[in-house]
């Protein structure tokens, strides 16, 4: 930022409000800035950068004591602290949790998350529409009097099948833990998360890759959906059209990151890379498919 001017990057500043007092002025501004600048001078200075929300992720926690399995207890420190969380995070992950009703404690009880029941987590995503579900797992058990807490940390599809140990090989057992313990916990696994979400989707014009792809079409309105859809996909630098008839368009494109995140990109956009061996396709993304 020291080689620039924030007004190079400047598109317009909208005032909220205002007030003119003598010798004073006090505004609430919200500036906006164009990306398109923005990503290309942060790409001439050979940055890399995250930019792609995640799919909503639906976090239910979970504590399993020696009294029973607990979903919903008011005053359970590791329950209650992924609220806090959930509420205060502000970063590309989109975290999601159910609503405390009498319905929902109903239907999605303590016993039934802790087995990972695939029928209770499809239908706890459907609620939220959400595309994953983060089953955060709090054990309590005593070697003789010395309290013992096991967390663990999966990641499910909505249909309810396992994707990854979000802790795999980094399994923690705290003892004599205190809420400060839980804390760090919690921490740890919404960084690794975070971390694994930006590292996929890196915007990184050292990774340059080329591809051609062709996009089946039944209209020039579809058409021009299309492309402004690929448009605002920033890991396209650039595409050239080779081609286009009554059945679609073949494109060149350039892109500044894995195809991975290109996926994932697309998926925002409700479409989806697909290699069918001969020739790759973007077209209209599957409803049950997921991100990356």
């Amino acid at each position: 930022m020291t080689l620039h001017d924030p007004d190079d990057f400047s598109d317009f500043i909208h005032i909220v409000e205002e007030n003119n007092l003598d010798q004073r002025y006090i505004a609430t501004l919200d500036f906006c800035f164009d990306a398109k600048r923005l990503r290309q001078a942060m790409i001439k200075a050979q940055l890399s950068w995250s930019e792609l929300q995640s799919p909503p992720v639906l976090v239910i926690p979970v504590w399993n004591g020696p009294d029973g399995a607990r979903a919903w207890q008011r005053d359970n420190q590791w329950i209650a602290g992924w609220g806090d969380a959930v509420a205060a995070y502000d970063g590309l992950l989109s975290f999601r949790q159910l609503e405390r009703n009498l319905i929902n404690e109903r239907q999605f009880r303590g016993e039934d998350l802790v087995l990972a029941n695939p029928t209770k987590l499809r239908n706890a995503a459907s609620l939220v529409r959400a595309e994953q579900v983060l089953l955060v797992l709090a054990s309590l058990d005593y070697e003789g009097a010395k309290p013992l807490v096991t967390i663990t940390a999966r990641l499910y599809d909505k249909t309810g099948e396992m994707i990854t140990d979000i802790l795999y090989g980094d399994q923690k057992t705290l003892e004599n833990f205190t809420v400060n313990d839980l804390d760090i916990m919690r921490r740890k696994i919404i960084d690794k998360m975070d971390e694994s979400w930006q590292m996929a989707n890196l915007i990184n014009d050292s990774e340059t890759d080329y591809i051609t792809v062709f996009l089946p079409v039944t209209s020039l309105k579809e058409w021009a959906s299309r492309l402004n859809a690929l448009n605002e996909i920033a890991m396209i630098q650039s595409y050239d059209i080779i081609m286009l008839d009554t059945r679609g368009g073949q494109l060149y494109l350039r892109l500044a990151g894995s195809q991975k995140a290109l996926q994932n990109a697309l998926s925002a956009h409700r479409l989806q890379l697909v290699d069918n061996g001969d020739r790759k396709l973007i077209n209209v993304k599957d409803p049950l498919s997921t991100y990356q």
